[in-house]
């Protein structure tokens, strides 16, 4: 079922003048790139034999659904809060090739793994690469090939308030036992400050320090 959404009162939101001001700009986005210390939800994972990836978007979709602005949709000039905000993922398939693949957010670990599951296979066999309403959705593409320290995604002016989470190549220094991965993420400046991305960076700092207690 789609999450529902509210539309947000412009007299009594407090952004409503930074809004303004950045919806007039040719490129309204930012974005930005930290190095995340992911070593607990790497080795939960490998621990469970759980797909890492799958351990690791289910930390960014609770991060994500966890920051109020990062629900927040601008739909036919009307501001909306998402309830909650689905997560799509890019799925590698044969020949070099990738497929959308739209998922959903289930807090219960366990459930959203046997969902996430289903619904990669699914798209595998029959990839999906439709653009239809992805509003109460946010993305997350994974680059395992490389690490970066920085990124930047084509920008479409009608899903322009969707977050973009980009996933690198994880990092295991010699000698150190902490596993990080650059995690990048691009944002509408008119509903998104990097107050809001820090909160997200934090959560998911959190969830990986706490990853033995809720993947399995």
């Amino acid at each position: 079922m789609a999450p529902g959404k509210r539309p947000v009162d412009l007299q009594s939101y407090a952004r409503a003048d930074i809004l303004k001001a950045f919806n007039s700009r040719l490129m309204p986005q930012f974005s930005t790139t930290s190095e995340v210390d992911v070593t607990g939800i790497k080795r939960a994972a490998d621990a469970a034999g759980v797909s890492v990836f799958i351990a690791i978007s289910h930390a960014v979709s609770c991060s994500v659904n966890a920051v109020p602005e990062l629900r927040h949709r601008v739909i036919d000039g009307v501001l909306y809060e998402f309830d909650r905000v689905d997560p799509g993922y890019t799925v590698a398939r044969e020949g070099d090739l990738f497929s959308f693949c739209d998922g959903v957010h289930i807090e219960d670990f366990r459930r959203y793994k046997a969902d996430a599951t289903e619904r990669m296979n699914a798209v595998k066999a029959a990839p999906d690469l439709s653009v239809g309403p992805k509003h109460h959705m946010f993305f997350i593409t994974s680059i395992p090939w490389f690490s970066f320290t920085a990124f930047t995604h084509p920008y479409d002016p009608i899903y322009g308030y969707i977050p973009v989470i980009t996933l690198g190549k994880f990092i295991e220094r010699e000698g150190s036992k902490v596993v990080t991965m650059p995690v990048a993420i691009q944002v509408h400046h008119g509903v998104v400050d990097g107050l809001h991305v820090g909160r997200f960076y934090t959560a998911l700092s959190e969830l990986s320090a706490s990853a033995a207690d809720w993947v399995c």
